[in-house]
């Protein structure tokens, strides 16, 4: 087949996979698995130029095609069934989650996930509501929205919103929209007006303890049918109601069996704070229940995949979506995810920062996306726990460490190694008086990754020859016990060494070089290169403790944001580079 056949062929599929329009990247991608020597012409400048316009000029013939007819030719000029296609794709698609229900029955899947912009991202929202929306957006071929359900001007600020879409797209979770709440009120004022003009809603002026009186002994309030006319609704709009003096009810049944349909709230009044993107200008505001049900309907959503504390507000919405004679989507509900290591709440969170005791919503010690992905925590390990945690309705406890070990799944064949030693030791070996090249992978059993090279030379003082290099004060106990027992132990990857003298005042250790090769049953300890070799560096721990110590000189070629892992201690993360300070965040052994 003709490379133009091939580019066609995959510009057809890729088109008719997502409604019509085929991306070149993805193409680019099955070029390069399908035909050989294309990875070579992506490397040539002249060639690649000349490649990429073969490319662009074929998909816009077929991005000019209707999808009826993408399908049509990709049968007919090369066999391939698209249906095939999309079930295959499926299949490797739903590993780990099972299929969704009632996906067969809509035109297509639609999902959202719909944060308050109250705060940094935790991973008790990300781990169901938004990973597993956007998994079976993406199952499905469907449609994901990130809707921010702004309309409670008390309880957000404007840095969240930003943060939200930073987090979601750290984490690898891409949207097709973002919706903002706050950009429709003129639609929830029309659909408001409507309820009032057929009747189905009111004006409602008791206080909280006066309607929860009618609400427990099934009464309407005297309200009910006195103020359901559009002047009252009108009267809350203009200013003649103030701030909680009046809100809007939906007329339910007062003697329904579960007390929160009764009447239910549908909006109020603030007037007190600004709004972050609209200021002064609204001031009567959509309750949650009211909200989501007109947000879930004007986006068309198909699924609301979300905890089964929103039972009693699955029946609320409801309620709303009767009165407007709506079809409802399809409710999943989840059970919560209890991480009995992570217990601290927005709301503490938020208490803690205006009082000082946290650094920011990326403190290590916080459950925040944003801690976590500090910490070294990769966006793919998210994304497999998520898998892991799945949609059951019961509730499960599931421990950090479980994150941790997908985290090790995901980071150990990327994560490049370098030595860390804390509160170091000064250790002068005898015996070596030339200089010594010492050669260490980055990556383990990875050789593309390169190596770490250090030429050590030996210092002479009074006479005196010896190789300079730190050891960490946490290995103190195995070297007094090698020291103790006068045999030898091996600084990894390096020699072997017998312990002389240890001085715990001055932090030196006197030792004498034995023998290159490794031996077995010979303990290993990690160290870092003396002199100008090593490196000042800080160790920020989850406890909000800090370690100092030194790190080998190499570390300082690290941008921040790179994974490592700490020799014999740990995953974790640069988190910045000072060149002569290095700081990195850890995230677990």
């Amino acid at each position: 087949m003709e490379l133009d056949d091939v580019i066609r062929k995959h510009a057809l599929l890729n088109a008719a996979l997502h409604d019509g329009r085929a991306d070149e990247k993805a193409v680019i991608k099955k070029l390069i698995v399908e035909v050989s020597g294309v990875k070579e012409i992506l490397k040539d400048k002249e060639k690649r130029a000349e490649l990429m316009e073969r490319v662009r000029k074929i998909i816009e013939e077929v991005n000019k095609l209707s999808l009826d007819e993408q399908i049509s030719l990709l049968e007919k000029e090369y066999g391939i069934d698209l249906k095939e296609i999309k079930e295959e794709k499926s299949k490797k698609t739903r590993e780990g989650l099972p299929p969704l229900p009632g996906a067969d029955k809509v035109k297509k899947v639609v999902t959202r996930f719909a944060p308050a912009p109250s705060g940094a991202l935790h991973i008790g929202q990300v781990l169901r509501a938004a990973f597993i929306s956007y998994m079976y957006a993406r199952m499905y071929n469907g449609k994901f929205i990130v809707r921010i359900e702004d309309t409670d001007p008390k309880r957000i600020k404007k840095v969240y919103y930003d943060w939200i879409l930073e987090d979601l797209r750290a984490l690898g979770i891409n949207w097709d929209e973002v919706v903002y709440e706050s950009d429709h009120f003129k639609i929830y004022y029309k659909l408001t007006r409507k309820l009032f003009e057929e009747g189905k809603a009111y004006v409602c002026t008791c206080s909280p303890e006066e309607f929860k009186k009618y609400k427990e002994e099934k009464k309407p309030c005297p309200h009910r049918d006195k103020y359901d006319k559009v002047e009252y609704w009108e009267k809350m709009l203009s200013g003649e109601f103030r701030e909680g003096e009046a809100v809007v009810r939906l007329k339910t049944d007062m003697a329904h069996k579960n007390p929160a349909l009764r009447d239910p709230p549908l909006l109020r009044i603030i007037e007190s704070v600004p709004h972050p993107r609209t200021g002064y200008k609204y001031r009567v505001y959509p309750l949650y229940n009211y909200a989501c049900a007109i947000e879930d309907h004007l986006s068309g959503i198909t699924h609301i995949i979300r905890g089964k504390e929103h039972e009693t507000n699955e029946q609320i919405q409801l309620e709303i979506y009767k009165a407007f004679g709506w079809e409802p989507p399809i409710f999943i509900q989840y059970g919560m995810i209890k991480l009995p290591e992570l217990k601290i709440h927005k709301r503490h969170i938020r208490e803690n920062l205006r009082k000082g005791k946290l650094q920011g919503w990326d403190d290590l010690s916080l459950p925040t996306v944003r801690a976590l992905l500090r910490r070294g925590i990769h966006p793919k390990a998210f994304a497999k726990m998520a898998l892991h945690v799945g949609v059951t309705k019961s509730d499960i406890t599931v421990s950090l460490e479980t994150l941790y070990a997908f985290n090790r799944q995901v980071l150990s064949p990327i994560a490049k190694r370098i030595s860390f030693v804390d509160e170091p030791y000064r250790v002068e070996i005898e015996g070596i008086t030339s200089p010594i090249e010492v050669k260490m992978p980055w990556i383990p059993g990875n050789e593309e990754a390169g190596y770490r090279y250090y030429r050590l030379i030996p210092k002479e003082e009074n006479g005196r020859k010896f190789l300079e290099v730190f050891v960490s004060e946490s290995d103190m106990k195995l070297i007094e016990a090698v020291f103790g027992a006068n045999e030898i132990i091996r600084l990894k990857e390096f020699a072997n060494i017998s312990i002389i003298d240890i001085d715990k005042e001055k932090k030196y250790i006197k030792a004498k070089f034995h023998s290159w090769e490794t031996v077995p049953g010979v303990k290993k300890i990690h160290w870092v290169p003396g002199s100008e070799l090593a490196i000042s560096a800080k160790l920020l721990m989850p406890d909000g403790t800090e370690i100092k110590g030194y790190v080998e000189y190499l570390a300082s070629e690290l941008p921040a944001g790179e994974y490592v892992q700490l020799e014999r201690k740990g995953f974790g993360r640069i988190d910045r580079n000072e060149g002569e300070l290095i700081v990195i965040a850890f995230a677990h052994p």
